[in-house]
């Protein structure tokens, strides 16, 4: 389908209106100039047209509360939700779906996050400030994305900078606020020309927080402290991009409310080298590749941070990353084509101390009571080729497969010098009969294949099918937790991998004034990873059950005459279908609703967040049933000169009490079931470029 492509740019409007604690910019009925505007993007060249669940958008383009953790910003995207344990580390959802289930490829890179409560997901660490583009796919759409990812993908991408003449260098500055806390962030970035090509950027991020009120007025425990910096020396002329980028993130005094302990230290070091070359060599029109490394250390104790007796719990951990891909990008006629080998290898380690606190807090290893994650090491080796094949003017047919070798060990199953405590395989073959003693393997084998036909100018219908695979992960498939030798929380060595077998059926329409997009999906799963806490009082332990997930996706705008009218809604069913029962953590019907005007240098409007309530949960995992909800936020922006831009608003106006259906359970405060969201919250952000 090569073609002149014009890309109306309706899905960031509506995330822009929808995102919490955000001002929009942008203006579809009058001719308006701030540096938020999004114009029409004119692609020449081959396209394949975006799917219903296809969402790309510049955090650059979305002026955002103050403070706000990755995983918080991501909840704009419709269909997207998370799990709250405190005011950082929000755990996406897409789905139905989670934590390996979801890739989070920032620059190319995969990091793992060093918590086994994952007090740190990947969205947490990843850099959105330095992101020229988010993309976030739902469900599995395409085999390039790495292993895994069985539920969506989401992709952070940096472009080189692009400088104008007579002007070496560029930059951004940020500084805001927020009441409720309260919060404050400040942020600056630079890129600079070196000139012959070479060019260096920079960048520096800091955020905190106390802990918030909620709408009842009580206090959540969230505060944190999180400091960001980066450095890239890039390459950028005729047809050759090369880049290195050095990352450092450092998250102290994190409080959780949904967690038994805190986190005082996480600290991740990213070391990336990316680029590539266009060719005309035939066929073969470019190779690009990458080259990572990411080492998260991360500490989490019941002490440090609350109120504590004498005996305490601490639990250091590590989780390193490091891998590559290369990929060969083809045309044949009407047929592009990617061709590819990537590898991700992941070793994980954490101890756990239970005892006299200046004991335990010299984190002696003899002094140990569990090795949570025994040097646990998945190393994933994959070959993929995808293709876009134009079988007429207004069709297209995606096609791809993909393999992948696993390789899985935990190098401490049977113990290590000094540790004196029950050993993993103790474990293990209590729960499973087996042992860890040897690595175990896989060979994996995905594919999709997907058409889009193009009813009319401004009607596309697009329907498609695929196989995912998905690899346990450490705690799957290695967590050996237990007190006096009984076992309490254990991995299963021989857990079989998930295999999704989902078909997505959509339909998008695009008029001068207004779009709308709809789709459904069913996702039968087999050797579904059940964490299971219902079937052995007091102990959690993985099994495979047969599983299905379902669901359905809508989204709409509306512009005219300086007004934008905007809303979405998602619905996701889950059930264990070996038990008959339903499975945990599934979002309810949910959705937002948003109405803004705007002329000139301004804009304001209001948004409807709500919920309906759910009642289909898995009563072992989930905190409980939870009403639905409706909260209301107003927003605005004004321009203050070119270049710079006031933001600000309330979230939640009516400060009503409510929590997210898959947020924890407060542990530290017994007269709430769940962690609460933020009350009335006001808030402000400026915004210069040079």
């Amino acid at each position: 389908m090569t073609r002149i492509s014009t890309a109306r740019l309706g899905v960031t409007a509506l995330l822009m209106c929808s995102i919490s604690g955000l001002a929009l910019a942008q203006d579809t009925g009058a001719d308006t100039r701030t540096p938020f505007t999004l114009d029409t993007i004119v692609i020449q060249g081959p396209q394949s047209t975006p799917a219903p669940g296809y969402f790309e958008f510049s955090p650059d383009d979305l002026p955002i509360a103050p403070a706000l953790d990755g995983g918080a910003l991501l909840t704009a995207v419709p269909g997207v939700t998370a799990s709250r344990m405190g005011g950082h580390g929000l755990d996406i959802v897409i789905r139905g779906q989670q934590g390996n289930q979801l890739n989070i490829i920032d620059a190319g890179s995969i990091t793992y996050g060093a918590c086994p409560n994952r007090m740190d997901p990947p969205t947490s660490i990843a850099n959105f400030f330095r992101a020229d583009r988010v993309i976030v796919e739902r469900g599995y759409a395409s085999v390039t994305n790495g292993p895994g990812g069985t539920g969506g993908t989401v992709r952070l991408e940096r472009d080189a900078p692009e400088f104008e003449e007579d002007k070496r260098l560029t930059g951004k500055f940020i500084i805001g606020g927020t009441g409720n806390g309260p919060s404050f962030e400040t942020a600056g970035s630079f890129a600079y020309d070196l000139g012959g090509g070479f060019y260096m950027e920079g960048s520096a991020e800091y955020k905190t927080a106390n802990d918030y009120k909620d709408g009842s007025g009580d206090r959540v425990r969230s505060g944190f402290d999180q400091k960001t910096t980066g450095f890239t020396l890039g390459y950028a002329k005729d047809g050759v991009d090369l880049a290195f980028d050095i990352e450092h993130d450092r998250a102290e005094d994190v409080l959780f409310a949904g967690a038994g302990m805190d986190s005082p230290l996480s600290e991740t070091w990213t070391y990336r080298l990316r680029g590539g070359l266009d060719l005309d060599l035939g066929s073969l029109r470019r190779i690009e590749g990458n080259l990572f490394v990411s080492n998260v250390d991360h500490v989490m104790d019941n002490y440090s941070l609350r109120p504590h007796g004498t005996m305490g719990m601490l639990s250091p951990t590590t989780s390193d990353t490091h891998g590559g891909k290369i990929e060969g990008q083809f045309e044949f006629g009407a047929t592009r084509a990617r061709v590819g080998v990537d590898f991700q290898s992941n070793n994980r380690m954490a101890y756990g101390f239970m005892g006299m606190i200046p004991v335990i807090s010299a984190q002696n290893i003899a002094n140990a009571t569990t090795l949570s994650w025994p040097d646990v090491t998945i190393a994933q080796t994959g070959l993929y080729v995808e293709t876009e094949t134009d079988l007429s003017p207004r069709s297209l047919l995606k096609l791809g497969l993909r393999y992948d070798h696993v390789k899985a060990k935990a190098g401490a199953a049977n113990g290590m010098p000094g540790y004196t405590a029950t050993v993993p395989d103790v474990y293990y073959n209590a729960v499973y009969g087996t042992s860890f003693d040897n690595p175990r393997t896989e060979d994996n084998f995905g594919g999709l294949i997907r058409l889009e036909h193009e009813l009319n100018q401004g009607t596309r219908l697009f329907a498609g099918l695929s196989r995912s695979t998905r690899t346990a992960d450490a705690n799957e498939r290695a967590m050996a937790r237990g007190s006096m030798g009984m076992p309490s929380w254990v991995g299963n060595p021989d857990i079989a991998p998930e295999k999704h077998n989902q078909f997505d059926l959509g339909i998008a329409l695009d008029r001068a004034s207004w779009s709308l997009t709809a789709n459904a999906y069913y996702d039968r799963v087999e050797d579904f990873i059940l964490r299971d806490q219902f079937t052995k009082p007091g102990l959690t332990y993985y099994r495979n059950v047969s599983a299905e997930l379902s669901g359905a996706e809508l989204q709409a705008s509306w512009s005219r005459g300086g007004w934008l009218v905007s809303g979405d809604a998602t619905y996701t069913h889950g059930q264990n279908r070996s038990d008959d029962r339903p499975l945990a953590q599934i979002p309810p019907l949910q959705g937002k609703i948003s109405v803004s005007y705007g002329q000139d240098a301004w804009r304001a409007g209001g948004r409807l967040n709500w919920a309906t309530g759910q009642n289909r949960i898995d009563a072992s995992r989930d905190p409980g049933k939870t009403p639905g909800y409706a909260t209301v936020d107003l927003f605005g922006s004004y321009d203050l000169a070119d270049n710079v831009v006031l933001t600000g608003g309330i979230n939640n106006l009516l400060d009503k009490t409510y929590a997210n259906h898959l947020s924890r359970t407060n542990v530290f405060d017994s007269s709430v079931t769940q962690v609460n969201e933020p009350g009335r919250t006001a808030y402000v952000r400026l915004e210069v470029k040079f």
